[in-house]
């Protein structure tokens, strides 16, 4: 995009952009990645944070996705890599090989590419140590957002819009740009001597994100401006706070969880509760147990939750999750066959399995370090496999639908290792150290009171 030169143009001030990372506490030394599409937006993200990071001694990577919708995606790929090579900012490429297939057969392309795209850059983070990635919503994102989401008719939780820290899959999404205009980022970009590229798919009508931007300037004369409505956020954003603080509250006083990633809530403590406390309590449960970015949709949550606390029960299935009673306690667990397909891992390298567990297999001693391995579930056959291999498994007598949502490794000689049964494979003992351990967003979401899954119930 050809640059102009205006005599005056609005821009972000260093002061501010430094007040707007202040939340996310970042040492000297850490590893962060930032979005980079090539438009305007994460441009001048890019910009921004390059010069606060290099200030702070913070490694800085970006990551630019070739979705391949379009035929000239990888071409946008090298001119944004070109660009950031000319400032020095290290930058990889992550290719979606499935974006030809799925241009040419789903309706909405573009929610899947971001889906995937936000999964390649999850995966690279968890292999490079990052602990956040940066993206670049901003205030006209947000003000999008809040609109779409009141048309949808959304309560507290989706009207309050994008938070400025999120986790997806153990790692920290973090949105410094939500108070900033998108004319101060073209103005960043500008005042730097930066291009940036124009998606056509952003004037696209057929998107609803879209047609509500186009909408802006009738609302703004109807008094809906960005201020107020921005303003109007913030006061949601209040409110969801104060929710928050008494869910976590109540999962402290009613749940326990253990290291196997099994729940259980205490039902008379859901009864006492108010009711918009419980269904958030019982949301977060589902969420973080099923390993999930999102909640569950809230009819069928809803249901859950009256027949928990009024009766009749039914033990259910919800969200990638079941859910049991035993007892006077709801025990929720992670459905078995919800889990994905094989997950390559590589040693020295720590992934995210299935939401819910940090994995990773160090060398103690001769292995190779490029020794790869495939992450499983615990099948029923791996469960024969492992009594054959070690009959006094600490997992004997646990409830097989719990033992068959843990992971396991496997080589190319078969079975390798098993964390949570402390087994592995006699030939490799010395050689390597499988760990497996329940991710920071369960770990600092729920009480751990070191709860047993060996439950009442046997198949």
């Amino acid at each position: 995009m050809a640059l102009e030169n205006p005599d005056t143009w609005e821009t972000i001030p260093a002061a501010a952009f430094d007040a707007a990372m202040a939340p996310y506490r970042l040492p000297p030394g850490a590893r962060i990645a930032v979005a980079v599409s090539g438009g305007a937006d994460s441009m001048a993200l890019v910009l921004l944070l390059s010069s606060w990071a290099a200030s702070r001694d913070i490694f800085l990577h970006a990551l630019t996705v070739d979705h391949c919708l379009r035929d000239n995606a990888a071409v946008e790929a090298a001119q944004v890599e070109e660009w950031l090579a000319a400032r020095k900012v290290p930058h990889s490429i992550l290719r979606w090989e499935g974006g030809v297939q799925v241009r040419e057969v789903a309706s909405s392309p573009q929610d899947a590419a971001r889906n995937a795209r936000y999964d390649l850059m999850t995966e690279w983070c968890a292999d490079n140590d990052c602990s956040h990635l940066f993206v670049a919503h901003h205030a006209d994102d947000q003000v999008e957002t809040f609109l779409m989401r009141l048309a949808r008719g959304s309560g507290v939780d989706g009207l309050a819009a994008m938070a400025p820290g999120s986790t997806r899959g153990g790692l920290t999404m973090a949105r410094p740009l939500l108070g900033f205009a998108k004319t101060q980022l073209i103005g960043v970009c500008r005042a730097n001597g930066q291009r940036w590229l124009e998606d056509p798919s952003n004037e696209d009508a057929a998107s609803t994100r879209v047609r509500f931007r186009q909408a802006q300037e009738l609302l703004e004369r109807e008094g809906f401006t960005r201020h107020r409505l921005l303003m109007t956020v913030r006061h949601l954003q209040r409110a969801k706070v104060a929710l928050d603080h008494a869910v976590t509250a109540f999962l402290g006083r009613a749940c326990t969880f253990d290291g196997c990633g099994v729940v259980r809530a205490s039902v008379a403590s859901l009864v006492e509760t108010p009711e918009e406390v419980g269904l958030r309590s019982l949301s977060r449960v589902l969420t973080i147990v099923g390993g999930s970015t999102y909640g569950p949709r809230f009819e069928r949550l809803e249901g859950l939750y009256q027949r928990a606390v009024r009766g009749p029960w039914r033990d259910a299935t919800l969200h990638g999750c079941m859910v049991v009673r035993d007892g006077s306690d709801l025990v929720f667990c992670r459905e078995a066959a919800k889990i994905a397909a094989d997950q390559h891992i590589s040693m020295n390298k720590a992934v995210i399995w299935d939401g819910r567990f940090r994995m990773s297999l160090g060398p103690v001693g001769g292995l190779r370090a490029n020794g790869s391995f495939i992450l499983s579930p615990l099948t029923r056959a791996v469960w024969r496999t492992l009594r054959e291999e070690n009959a006094s498994s600490p997992l004997e007598g646990m409830w097989p639908r719990v033992r068959e949502t843990l992971p396991v490794f496997f080589d190319s000689s078969g079975l390798a290792a098993v964390p949570h049964a402390a087994f592995v494979r006699p030939n490799l003992k010395d050689h390597v150290r499988p760990r497996a351990e329940l991710t920071s967003v369960f770990r600092s979401s729920l009480p751990n009171r070191g709860v047993t899954t060996k439950m009442v119930h046997s198949e």
